[in-house]
């Protein structure tokens, strides 16, 4: 190769970035307490890493990408992408390693939080709390909704920030930004508590049906109470384990206050 002829750009191409995919499922698999999750994030780089680099430069990435990281596993599908990219900048020489690294500790904190907010915080129960009061109502299918629902929602995310990762680069963010999944995360709170409300409401008229005649038709007055009760809790930031607890003890007081006063045997 003669000397003004500039190096053969390398890419790391559509097959690459399936093998990532893949390897992505396995993200948490050899999390640590020493650097969280920097053997996940370093086994989802190495497909692109053997593609764009050789010998001690390869060595090189590969510690590069085994220092500290810890961000939320649905979420770092984009940070990979972003990152597959920008190596390749760094292999053509248009990029430092140093700016690599950089960008990866500025943007797991922020995807870190979106992701919890949204996935654990928000969707999983709203899932949930759905798949039960399908399940009250007598739909033998409805825990189906809960793992189609959430997973839906979290293949769908690490599919497609993997690859918008890959074509956007550091521009991604912007992308994911447009989408509002926190504000998703605060209506998705008042969606859950109205499927708890519904779900109170039918496993009460099953208690009255078969064991006493007591509160008969007071039905649509518990659902309406326990609706209203729920959406005040989430608006004034009520933690949803404080709620669940504080739910269960109210209804052991009333059961025994109920008991107490209309003896049942």
């Amino acid at each position: 190769m003669d000397a003004g002829t500039p190096p053969m750009r390398r890419t790391v191409g559509q097959l690459t970035l399936v093998r990532m995919l893949w390897r992505s499922f396995f993200f948490l698999a050899a999390t640590n307490y020493e650097r969280m999750q920097n053997v996940g994030f370093a086994y989802c780089m190495q497909p692109a890493l053997t593609r764009l680099y050789e010998g001690e430069a390869l060595k090189q990435a590969m510690q590069r990408h085994l220092q500290f990281f810890n961000t939320h596993p649905y979420m770092a599908n984009a940070l990979l992408g972003a990152t597959a990219r920008l190596e390749e900048q760094v292999a053509e020489g248009r990029l430092q390693p140093e700016q690599v690294q950089s960008f990866k500790t500025c943007m797991m904190g922020p995807m870190a939080a979106i992701g919890d907010s949204f996935f654990f915080a928000s969707l999983k129960p709203f899932a949930a709390a759905l798949a039960i009061a399908g399940v009250l109502s007598g739909e033998a299918w409805a825990p189906l909704v809960f793992l189609l629902l959430y997973n839906l929602f979290h293949l769908s995310l690490r599919m497609y920030g993997l690859w918008a990762g890959y074509r956007m680069g550091e521009r991604v963010f912007e992308k994911l930004y447009r989408i509002d999944l926190v504000q998703f995360s605060d209506r998705s709170h008042y969606l859950a508590g109205l499927c708890l409300g519904v779900g109170a409401g039918l496993l009460g008229r099953e208690a009255m049906r078969s064991k006493a005649t007591l509160g008969q038709g007071l039905e649509p007055l518990l659902f309406t109470a326990l609706v209203l009760i729920f959406f005040q809790c989430i608006k004034r930031r009520m933690s949803l384990l404080g709620l669940l607890y504080g739910s269960c003890a109210l209804c052991v007081v009333v059961i025994l206050i109920l008991n107490a006063a209309y003896p049942l045997l």
